[in-house]
């Protein structure tokens, strides 16, 4: 079994080293990349694949009444390894048959008819039709639990073929109940007590995983341990199930589905590795990295950006907003590490006042490059909005920029003074230092050409309860991960210790165990906010919620965008630079 946790071999050699402020794909490296998929064999042969999986789920809807449970589990595949995009309608008419199947208070068997409810399918179809807003309620799942508490998924008895057929039936049950509980909404205690039963199964489970015959629910049961829905991103998922499903191939329809997400996911990655190359070179003739120490994240960036918006036509999209993200960690750590509060007030009136550098002609000569780097580069992602949107967007972006430089002021004059605000006074401002203002507007303009002036200001002002638990979320899982990081480095201000000022009685442990629960809350409503099967959402919705989860993608092993031994490391390997051998 491979370890998620660890990094694995792999088939390139980055540059070793511990130091926080090193890069770790240096522009040497990123420029030697290689691949074969750029030619026109392979997208052929994708073509021609997904017609073959085309006429295999046409087949399938004129299937027998017990191919429910099959319709879930092709669905299912799809949207795992990350080609449902080819398949929209045909995935819209098996989940229409599921859902006039769906029975409200007892879920699904295996057959639209039978009168025998199924634990597996009432999770799994949970899960899948909530994930494409049908109005689902997670109440079925109260049907399977027994007078203890216990989840119950299969009987039968004690002979050997039936324990080995109940232990493959548990161990998916138990995944797809696990899955299904990530998409909790606000107030559904059923999905809680599905999360802890079957989390504790499964944990149990991996402890004696030398004794388990069937290793593809291993690994997936490893996974979903580590990635709920709100911190999973579509290329790392596609990845992980590509060697889950290599593990036990009878668990896919057709050995075809496989092979297509293998040759999508190398074209695509094809296609990354050429839009790496332009920004590790934007990078690397910055020459800032020359000039202070600072944490080199572009490439992580560029990860993140791929969780943003991993299709093949949003290249553009992606490496602004590795820009954007590069430069609110510029400054960030200028702010933190280097700057007097003296300069830092002169760079964000600067920022402030449409990025005038005649402000800053005083402060060290390093510095001054840095904050000039950072207008020319803002001066050239305003001029791409402006003409993807044939309007001026300066306004919106110098508003947004603004907003962010003003709050990071705020932090700087409570660090100064080793002030603790309130939770209240602090919350209002860290939300802003998260930058969800500024990493959102960017790609959204490049995205979505002819944007209203009231949708984009909706988008970076924090107009709406969605926009406000993005922001609130990421600050929150930052500080969460980070407090005791920050507090070496001088930080007063974070959730926790601005909570235990509020209520003097709590220890930071306590403080610490509330700002969770009120974390685990949010992550709930904003799961609603998204996938609320009365809401219409527009179209950059997608966007920005991927953008939520791929941020709390990094912190899944602590602080993944400070330290490259958080996850991060293998998941870039993984999914940018090692091909899927075919």
């Amino acid at each position: 079994m491979s370890n998620l946790k660890g990094d694995n071999i792999s088939s390139v050699s980055p540059m070793e080293t511990p130091s926080k402020f090193s890069n770790l794909w240096d522009d040497e490296f990123v420029q030697s990349m290689q691949t074969s998929y750029a030619e026109s064999e392979y997208r052929e042969r994708v073509e021609t694949l997904v017609k073959q999986v085309k006429i295999l789920l046409k087949e399938m809807q004129t299937g027998f009444d017990g191919d429910l449970i099959e319709r879930l589990d092709i669905v299912d595949a799809l949207q795992c390894l990350g080609i449902d995009r080819y398949f929209q309608d045909e995935i819209k008419l098996a989940l229409d048959y599921v859902y006039g199947c769906w029975d409200g208070s007892v879920g699904v068997g295996l057959g639209c008819k039978s009168t025998t409810k199924d634990l597996n399918a009432t999770a799994l179809g949970l899960r899948v039709l909530r994930l494409y807003r049908y109005d689902v309620s997670a109440g079925t799942l109260k049907n399977f639990k027994d007078k203890n508490g216990q989840f119950i998924s299969y009987g039968g008895n004690n002979d050997s073929n039936q324990i080995n057929i109940r232990e493959e039936c548990m161990m998916r049950s138990m995944i797809n109940l696990l899955r299904a509980s990530s998409l909790a909404f606000p107030g559904e205690t059923v999905m809680e007590d599905a999360k802890v039963f079957s989390s504790a199964y499964l944990k149990q489970l991996l402890e004696k995983s030398e004794d388990i015959k069937h290793k593809s629910y291993l690994k997936e049961a490893e996974y979903v341990l580590l990635y709920e829905w709100p911190s999973t991103v579509s290329r790392w998922e596609a990845r992980i199930y590509i060697e889950i499903y290599e593990l036990d191939n009878s668990r896919l329809k057709d050995k075809i589905i496989l092979e297509l997400t293998k040759l999508d996911f190398n074209i695509l990655q094809y296609i990354y590795k050429m839009e790496m190359k332009k920004l590790s070179s934007w990078w690397q003739n910055s020459g800032v990295s020359k000039l202070i120490a600072i944490r080199e994240r572009t490439i992580e960036y560029y990860l993140l950006a791929v969780s943003v918006v991993d299709n093949a036509e949003f290249g553009n999209t992606r490496i602004t907003f590795a820009k954007a993200s590069t430069l609110v960690s510029l400054l960030d750590d200028l702010f933190d590490d280097h700057l007097t509060l003296e300069q830092v007030e002169l760079v964000v009136k600067a920022i402030v006042q449409g990025w005038d550098i005649s402000i800053v002609q005083n402060i060290p000569s390093n510095f001054k490059k840095i904050v000039e780097f950072v207008f020319k580069t803002l001066q050239e992602l305003t001029s791409e909005a402006t003409q993807i949107q044939g309007r001026d967007m300066m306004q919106f972006i110098a508003k947004a920029w603004a907003d962010y430089a003003e709050a990071s002021f705020k932090q700087a004059q409570w660090k100064e003074v080793q002030c603790v605000p309130t939770y209240n006074e602090y919350i209002n401002i860290g939300a802003t230092t998260g930058a969800s203002g500024v990493l959102s507007l960017h790609p959204i303009l490049l995205a979505f050409p002819n944007l209203e002036d009231d949708a984009i200001e909706k988008i970076f002002l924090n107009k709406s309860r969605f926009y406000e638990l993005i922001w609130l979320t990421a600050r929150l899982v930052d500080d969460i991960h980070d407090f005791q990081d920050e507090k070496l480095h001088g930080q007063t201000a974070s959730a926790i210790s601005c909570y235990m000022k509020d209520h003097p009685q709590y220890s930071e442990e306590e403080a610490l165990f509330h700002i969770n629960n009120l974390f685990d809350q949010l992550l709930k409503e904003l799961t609603w906010e998204f996938l609320n099967p009365n809401k219409v959402p527009v179209e950059w919705d997608k966007l920005y919620v991927n953008l939520s989860r791929g941020f709390q993608s990094f912190y899944i092993f602590e602080d993944g965008f400070s330290y490259h031994d958080k996850g991060v490391k293998q998941r870039v390997l993984k999914v940018l630079f090692d091909l899927v051998k075919i």
